[in-house]
């Protein structure tokens, strides 16, 4: 499961309810910041999740990958938390994802949520990302 490109394919990209929630909880200004903040740590969270399984350090790379599934929850990102939360499954059942299909698909996951993000608005004004984005 962990491979499939197409894995939560069924699920949105972006789901505004979970942002919606959290403007309605915290005010819409601190949810503006946390999506911005989220979409620039996106590829720091991904180089964190290469770097561990790279490293074959299967806790820092647990920790990464639930960094990224659980702020991407909160940012309403459904498809990225569910592809982090099969990989974080397969880890903590001893199997060790192929390092090249991680690759493709987080990264084809962050273009998608950073694609729709800029479509409804949400990236950082320029000059406060990284210039990946």
């Amino acid at each position: 499961m962990t491979e499939d490109p197409d894995a939560g394919q069924d699920l949105p990209v972006l789901d505004d309810g979970a942002l919606q929630d959290l403007s309605d909880e915290a005010g819409e200004d601190a949810a503006r910041k946390f999506m911005e903040e989220y979409l620039v740590m996106l590829p720091v969270r991904a180089a964190r999740i290469f770097k561990g399984l790279t490293r074959g350090d299967t806790e820092t790379t647990l920790e990464a990958i639930i960094s990224l599934r659980v702020s991407s929850g909160m940012a309403g990102a459904r498809r990225l938390e569910s592809y982090c939360g099969s990989l974080e499954s397969a880890l903590k059942q001893g199997h060790t994802p192929d390092m090249t299909a991680v690759k493709a698909v987080l990264f084809a996951n962050i273009r998608q949520v950073v694609r729709e993000s800029s479509r409804r608005g949400h990236l950082p004004p320029k000059g406060q990302g990284p210039s990946g984005l």
